[in-house]
């Protein structure tokens, strides 16, 4: 009797904790990340909320790599002796390979309604618009277009002598985080879709690590340490990107209070030692880490930091603006002192682009991608009280693709790319 009465007691609690399950998230309330395994969890943003985010990212980026411009490759042996000052964007914002090759794709995503233009549609689209301001990596792989070579050949070690250890594995997949919040592997998947165009091997570490860790700052409140341990494991753990972004998380707890002596640590360990060029995603990438630890959550001073640290410091400045950028938001970036970005996004460099628009144009078109995703993969689109919600699946980080068993790599010679 006694077994009964306790098997009544719990099947009644069990179905009032069901109940309220379904009633929070109808109503619109997170569920909690204590009582909820991650994998079985949804978080609720309201469409103000994603869309500040997604802005902010996306300005972010505009800021960081258009603004870093000047420091672009000209502090290498040593970072710059100061931390340099900026404004953001008086002029405006315009195409730049920071930001218009991740561009370009987006507007044929939305245009096609496909998050992945298939492999053989991307050599039409390239081939219109892919004709000047492409450098290394990217170039190559356009040359290789006219040649017959497709995707993702343009991006294998043996048709591209680049994509072994090219930058673009970073600086051009950061959005593919911004379309998917709070799904990491999504995000990362499609941004080995666009990276496999120029990179493959280390750089598509980076590809994993950088959309991952902008997809979790959507909905992680984390110190910033935290965040990148967290994306790390969308790595490869025997790759040299995992290897340097854990000597930048080290180096900045042996060094708290000196960025020049934490940068010396990874220059002569990656750059000096294991002879990565200041073109690559392991050089870089350890910078941004150290950019992101040392700016500690501060929208200007991270810029400040990864233009200071220098190698290719426009496109770290660009991603590292898009992380903060999301946990800023537009709104909190517009109201710095900095600030004096005009709505405005000037194409000089891509055809068949719009040749003027609107950057909040542009961040409603990434919104747009990010329902499609948000759906897709199991959320939905909800309404309460006259105001629209995502309630979002979660992910977790997932290493989706490995280091190949044999990593072919070409004695490194360094210098700046041109």
């Amino acid at each position: 009797m006694m077994h009964k009465r306790v098997g009544c007691i719990l099947l009644a609690i069990t179905t009032a904790l069901v109940v309220l399950f379904l009633n929070a998230n109808q109503n619109g309330f997170a569920l909690s990340e204590e009582t909820t395994p991650l994998s079985q969890q949804y978080v609720i943003l309201s469409e103000e909320e994603l869309l500040d985010r997604i802005y902010g990212g996306w300005v972010g980026m505009l800021i960081g790599g258009l603004e870093g411009l000047p420091h672009e490759f000209k502090y290498v042996e040593k970072p710059s002796p100061t931390l340099p000052e900026f404004t953001f964007l008086a002029n405006g914002a315009r195409s730049d390979d920071d930001n218009d090759i991740e561009w370009l794709h987006l507007w044929f995503m939305h245009q096609k309604g496909t998050l992945k233009i298939p492999y053989d549609e991307l050599p039409a689209i390239w081939k219109a618009n892919m004709n000047q301001g492409v450098w290394v990596a990217n170039k190559r792989a356009r040359e290789l277009m006219d040649v017959g070579i497709v995707p993702p050949l343009t991006g294998s070690i043996e048709h591209n002598p680049h994509a072994w250890y090219n930058l673009a594995g970073q600086f051009c997949v950061e959005s593919y985080g911004l379309i998917a919040p709070g799904m990491p592997q999504t995000a990362a998947d499609i941004g080995l879709h666009y990276a496999r165009i120029s990179v493959s091997q280390e750089p598509l570490q980076a590809t994993q690590f950088w959309t991952t860790l902008i997809s979790r700052a959507f909905v992680l409140s984390l110190s910033t340490r935290e965040l990148l341990e967290d994306a790390l494991s969308a790595v490869d753990q025997r790759s040299d990107m995992a290897h340097a972004i854990r000597d930048a998380i080290a180096a900045h707890q042996k060094y708290p209070t000196d960025w020049k002596a934490a940068r010396n640590e990874i220059h002569q360990r990656w750059y000096k030692a294991r002879g990565w060029n200041a073109n690559s995603v392991i050089v870089n990438g350890a910078a941004v880490c150290l950019a992101l630890l040392y700016g500690d959550g501060d929208f200007y001073q991270t810029l400040r930091y990864a233009m200071a640290i220098g190698y290719d410091a426009d496109c770290n400045a660009a991603t590292a603006g898009t992380v903060v950028g999301v946990r800023w938001g537009f709104r909190r970036i517009s109201e710095h002192p900095q600030f004096r970005m005009p709505d405005r996004y000037q194409n000089r460099t891509r055809p068949q682009l719009p040749q003027e628009m609107r950057v909040s144009e542009q961040a409603n078109i990434l919104l747009q991608l990010a329902r499609k995703v948000i759906v897709e993969q199991g959320g939905e689109v909800m309404q309460k009280d006259g105001q629209i919600y995502y309630r979002i699946r979660q992910q977790e980080p997932k290493l989706l693709e490995p280091l190949p068993e044999v990593v072919k790599r070409p004695t490194p010679k360094d210098k700046a790319p041109s």
